[in-house]
């Protein structure tokens, strides 16, 4: 099998972003590749295809696990690694040389070095949290690249990392558990542990945490477990979502829930639970989602597959781009086309 082929079959887009100027959309895989494609391309309907999309190859041994964009710059999340990459908006060409780098340390017990799973940035203090394999979570300056603290005390490698402008960290891990954090307090400040709830455990897909999401008043966490929202005051749980496969991903957008992960839909949710929207993908298994609302409109969901799945209106399933071309998705310029 020819490389082209390999990667077109087994590409697993793990992490996407959008440029500060919400207009370029960034995408990552395992193969160590990094997909530029300009958003207002995909306004031109179904039927055109959007202008060349560019790959920026970061070379053997990186796999592209997550991605943020800060001021004019790509944040990498490798493993082991966070490294920054200039991003040159009017020619549309990403760095090859890498600006800054931070290395993960190694434990003293460790066999491998952890994996960067998750980032959160703060950019209003150039701040960036990175959920790793080793269980710890790692708060970087982006002014000098220094770690300034870790967050210990999950017991297994996490998955998710988000936060909010109050200094609060949410993290939720393979063991089970979402912890609350505070930048101004060295302990953990609250523990919540989803699979000892009757109404969502799935005692056949385990106790992991796939994704966490919050919002000014709610928490939405799933992995083996339902899909649920926890009041952030109290910590109680006040809605499962009925989501039928394994959770890696779940969002609050707007006034909406959408969660995906190991199903065939994307499914969003109001927040009393009514399925609102059914959103069919070809993905094995979804991991991200990234939209933005201005100056129109537009979603993209990607996970293991070979398609970045576009939405308008964060409901239908617009269209669908290529990332590794074949003989009919490519024209002679290389293109990508969209379609339904």
């Amino acid at each position: 099998m020819k490389e082209k082929d390999l990667k077109r079959a087994y590409n697993n887009v793990m992490a996407q972003t959008i440029s500060v100027s919400h207009q370029h959309l960034f995408a990552g895989n395992m193969f160590g590749d990094i997909f530029a494609l300009r958003i207002n391309e995909l306004d031109k309907g179904s039927e055109e295809p959007p202008g060349k999309l560019k790959i920026f190859p970061q070379g053997p041994g990186i796999e592209i696990n997550c991605l943020a964009f800060h001021r004019d710059f790509l944040i990498v999340g490798a493993v082991g690694l966070i490294y920054g990459l200039p991003w040159n908006e009017e020619t549309e060409t990403l760095a090859i040389k890498r600006s800054w780098e931070v290395k993960i340390p190694m434990q003293v017990d460790a066999v491998e070095v952890p994996d960067v799973n998750s980032m959160w940035l703060n950019a209003d203090n150039d701040t960036l949290f990175a959920g790793c394999g080793d269980g710890i979570i790692y708060q970087v300056s982006l002014e000098d690249g220094r770690i300034q603290r870790e967050f210990r005390g999950h017991t297994d490698y996490i998955h998710s990392v988000v936060g909010n402008a109050n200094g609060q960290i949410f993290s939720g891990a393979e063991d089970g558990t979402v912890r609350v954090w505070s930048t101004t307090k060295q302990e953990q400040t609250a523990l919540l542990e989803p699979y000892k709830n009757s109404q969502l455990i799935r005692p056949d897909w385990g106790r992991w945490i796939g994704a966490v999401a919050i919002n000014e008043d709610w928490l939405l966490c799933g992995g083996g477990p339902r899909p649920s929202i926890f009041h952030l005051r109290s910590l109680e749980c006040t809605r499962v979502f009925d989501f039928p496969g394994r959770v890696h991903l779940c969002e609050f957008v707007d006034d909406c829930v959408l969660v995906g992960g190991e199903y065939n839909h994307v499914q969003s949710y109001t927040l009393n639970g009514d399925l609102q929207a059914n959103i069919p993908v070809e993905h094995t298994a979804c991991y991200s989602a990234v939209w933005r609302t201005a100056p129109t409109n537009l979603m993209s969901i990607a996970g293991f597959s070979n398609k970045l799945h576009i939405l308008k209106d964060f409901r239908f399933l617009d269209s669908k781009v290529e990332l590794y071309g074949n003989v009919q998705g490519e024209d002679d310029k290389g293109r990508t086309r969209m379609r339904n």
